[in-house]
């Protein structure tokens, strides 16, 4: 009978089920409070999603940003297992900054409902993109004036001689 009960005890520890549950969030809190949450508040439409193995990568348009984004175009990730973002989607984004990535964490209010943003952040001021466009063609005209620089010094030291 001990035998019995050992065998039993040693069966119940080993074959003990785990406990398991599905990701569950508390209720997000409201727009107002979340806005001093998170690091940043934009609306943006997701352009490009890119998969690892288990990050999901987005390449961001920024619309407006109301904290933390002075962007045009930033890369957001998120969780590929329990991330709900789609391709070319307007969200009303609630993002954190880790390192110097942006994160957009599971349990945030993140709402395809971009209109609240106007009604609940109107007292909020708009931030100003840096736009991607511009920002490529000043790197241009600088690599294009360091070489016409160096060409005419080089020229300048030929003439001289």
């Amino acid at each position: 009978m001990k035998k019995l009960i050992i065998v039993l005890l040693f069966l119940s520890i080993v074959l003990w089920p785990e406990y398991s549950r599905a990701l569950s969030c508390e209720e997000p809190a409201p727009p107002e409070i979340a806005y001093e949450e998170y690091d940043a508040v934009i609306i943006g439409t997701i352009e490009e999603i890119s998969e690892s193995t288990s990050v999901k990568t987005m390449t961001v348009r920024v619309e407006k940003s109301f904290k933390g984004v002075d962007r045009e175009i930033i890369t957001v990730k998120e969780d590929l297992m329990w991330g709900q973002s789609q391709l070319h989607s307007s969200l009303l984004f609630f993002l954190n900054k880790e390192g110097e990535n942006w994160v957009h964490p599971l349990c945030s209010p993140t709402t395809a409902n971009t209109d609240l943003a106007d009604a609940v952040f109107a007292d909020k001021e708009e931030l100003v993109l840096e736009d991607a466009e511009n920002n490529s063609i000043n790197w241009r005209l600088f690599i294009l004036l360091g070489a016409i620089l160096a060409v005419s010094a080089a020229a300048l030291q030929k003439i001289r001689r």
